[in-house]
């Protein structure tokens, strides 16, 4: 048994290799009814352009500047505001000239980059959105109009931590400027009690009140210098890594995405060339029995 199935494999093989010899024209011509039927394909096909915009969700953090997880840092809950239909009908209407969100939902893709640092890939906070249409204008509006819609959702809450910030770092700066001031009165009173007349106790006595001031002021300075420079770093903090942001907008596809001439060509080729040579074998086994019987 063993000594005769590799023999009848080579007899198989031959006798495909010789169906396909002898029926080449029928291979010939099923390649060539492949490529028509690709071209013709092309060109009954619309041309389509793709229009890119990418977004920046922001990274959620917490008092100390430390990552930390939140809406801002979820690239799938970006993935599903953008499938959600609400934002597909604004995004729809901000788009205008006939734009649905139907065609929006069938017509996106979404994709989240992700970088690899040695052998861990992590995915960035960034969601890239590709909108394919026929025409080109369109297709960048509502590219740009899903990134808006998406920066909308998402970005209520970094404002609203970054108004509170910037509202705390005004405060501090008023707080220290009264602290300078009062510091700045102190020591101009001490200077002018030490110009002045009088016996050294006499201006000691009337020196302590103001030093006490101008001790207290610089003391409160220093703190309300600590806590100015940590409430800067986190609006820092919350304006750069927090605050989602459109990183680009998308620009007028110059060339068309679609389709793909050299594709279907290959393809309806690729598919000839199968179905050419399962047609061969086909023939030559009819006509071998034909002639057995």
């Amino acid at each position: 048994m063993t000594t005769e199935q590799p023999a009848r494999d080579d007899i198989d093989v031959a006798s495909y290799l010789g169906a396909v010899a002898r029926h080449w024209w029928i291979v010939l011509v099923l390649v060539a009814v492949g490529i028509v039927a690709g071209v013709v394909l092309t060109l009954l096909q619309p041309t389509t352009y793709d229009a890119t915009a990418s977004v920046y969700i922001g990274q959620t953090t917490d008092a100390n500047g430390n990552p930390m997880a939140g809406l801002n840092s979820n690239a799938k809950a970006a993935i599903q505001l953008l499938s959600s239909q609400t934002l597909l009908n604004d995004a729809a209407r901000a788009t205008g000239d006939g734009m649905t969100a139907a065609t929006l939902r069938r017509e996106t893709t979404v994709e989240t980059p992700s970088s690899t640092i040695k052998t861990t890939s992590s995915v960035v906070n960034i969601v890239v959105i590709t909108v394919r249409d026929e025409s080109r204008r369109r297709a960048a509006a509502a590219a740009d109009a899903l990134a808006a819609a998406l920066l909308e959702r998402i970005g209520e809450a970094p404002k609203d931590r970054i108004a509170l910030l910037e509202s705390q770092v005004a405060d501090l700066k008023r707080q220290l400027s009264a602290a300078r001031q009062r510091g700045a009165r102190a020591a101009a009173a001490l200077a002018a009690i030490a110009a002045g007349s009088g016996s050294r106790a006499e201006k000691a006595a009337a020196a302590a009140p103001y030093v006490a001031v101008a001790q207290a002021a610089a003391s409160e300075a220093e703190s309300l210098t600590t806590a100015l420079q940590k409430a800067q770093l986190m609006l820092l903090t919350a304006r750069n890594v927090e605050e989602p942001r459109i990183l680009h907008e998308a620009a007028l596809p110059d060339t068309p995405s679609g389709p793909d001439m050299r594709l279907n060509v290959a393809a309806g080729a690729l598919a000839g060339l199968v179905v050419g040579i399962i047609a061969a074998f086909v023939r030559q086994r009819r006509l071998s029995r034909a002639a057995a019987i």
